[in-house]
């Protein structure tokens, strides 16, 4: 199971209302947007995502929701910061993973870790793709196209994080669930110029 949070907000010489997707805000031309990443301690830490560093147990540090059927959950997001300082646009994405919004019932399943570092490793191929689409704001049309482009990405990202989890029925589909391993690996290849 998967869930998704949106770190953005528009930053002037004042704090402005949050962005989020779907809502609209005027952007002043001397606007920047950053990301409002939570600072490192206990209960805001997050994992940024690296082919060096896999997820583990240890990482699932939220309360399992007894609630719902699923036996995890993956808490990630897309942390998107771009601004126009003097004429230069500049922007960053990182991927990160949340230990205190992610939890599992079942810590003891290499299987089950195995699905939700899939989803970490999907929000890493939207991370790159909006990576790639952000190359095409610039100072003159960041106030048009920024929400647009960030808007997009974020509904490409949550129908596949659901399409994958409806496709592997959570992971317990062992074949598919490779299918779309060797996809998602295909894809982090493709967009290594992202990384």
């Amino acid at each position: 199971m998967f869930t998704f949070t949106l770190f953005l907000s528009f930053w002037a010489r004042i704090l402005l209302p949050l962005f989020s997707p779907g809502v609209s805000a005027a952007v002043p031309p001397a606007a920047s947007i950053a990301a409002t990443l939570p600072v490192e301690n206990t209960k805001n830490e997050y994992v940024v995502w690296s082919a060096d560093r896999r997820l583990n147990w240890e990482d699932f540090k939220g309360q399992p929701d007894d609630a719902t059927p699923h036996h995890a959950l993956t808490a990630a997001n897309l942390a998107v910061n771009a601004s126009c300082k003097n004429n230069q646009y500049t922007y960053t994405v990182k991927c990160v993973f949340l230990p205190h919004e992610s939890w599992s019932k079942r810590k003891s399943s290499e299987k089950l870790l195995a699905h939700e570092q899939l989803h970490f490793d999907l929000t890493e191929v939207h991370a790159r793709q909006l990576r790639h689409d952000l190359q095409q704001i610039s100072c003159a049309n960041l106030k048009t196209k920024l929400s647009l482009v960030v808007n997009d990405a974020f509904k490409r990202w949550k129908a596949e994080q659901d399409l994958f989890d409806e496709v592997s029925r959570h992971g317990l589909d062992k074949e598919e669930q490779q299918v779309w391993a060797a996809r998602i690996e295909t894809r982090l290849k493709k967009l290594e110029a992202y990384q």
